[in-house]
């Protein structure tokens, strides 16, 4: 199971320009790999596909690695755990474009939702952030997120301390 795949890198015109650019291709033979799920007579846009694999493979290895850390059955459902597929996301673009020009603004948003990605994971992993309502670790744990408990010190004051006043 797949968190992240080549499609979900693409999500916009920018996106689209900025992937087709870091591999030499035109956007329309970008977009005609990833519809085709690799499936190509060009080999470049061919090794372009397999070059996002890898890069989607590592994303859901570190996702699952960090996971891992706190007991998860793993592989998780992305569909189940969407945010999963954020997370891997943001991994992914950050490792794709962390050889380009550190200094432009969108280079900046990829790393900082990529530092983003792996502290929200780092939560989870120690148990400060949940995946959710359907966390399988959530419900093994007995935890009822929407009850509360409150507990406070016995009263101070009252008419007996208070000599009858």
């Amino acid at each position: 199971m797949s968190y992240v795949r080549p499609s979900h890198l693409t999500d916009g015109a920018e996106t689209w320009r900025e992937v087709s650019e870091l591999y030499e291709l035109t956007v329309d033979d970008l977009k005609v790999v990833i519809a085709s799920d690799g499936v190509t007579d060009n080999q470049q846009a061919a090794e372009a596909y397999a070059s996002l694999l890898r890069f989607c493979a590592q994303a859901d290895a570190e996702v699952d690695s960090r996971l891992a850390r706190r007991g998860y059955p793993l592989p998780l459902s992305a569909t189940q755990f969407p945010v999963l597929t954020v997370w891997a996301r943001a991994i992914a673009r950050y490792h794709i474009h962390r050889n380009r020009d550190r200094s432009s603004e969108e280079t900046g948003r990829i790393e900082r939702d990529y530092r983003d990605a792996l502290r929200a994971l780092d939560m989870v992993a120690e148990g400060t952030l949940s995946l959710g309502a359907n966390d399988p670790l959530l419900a093994t744990a007995g935890e009822d997120p929407a009850s509360v408990e409150v507990h406070s010190n016995a009263r101070l004051f009252s008419r007996d301390t208070l000599g009858g006043l």
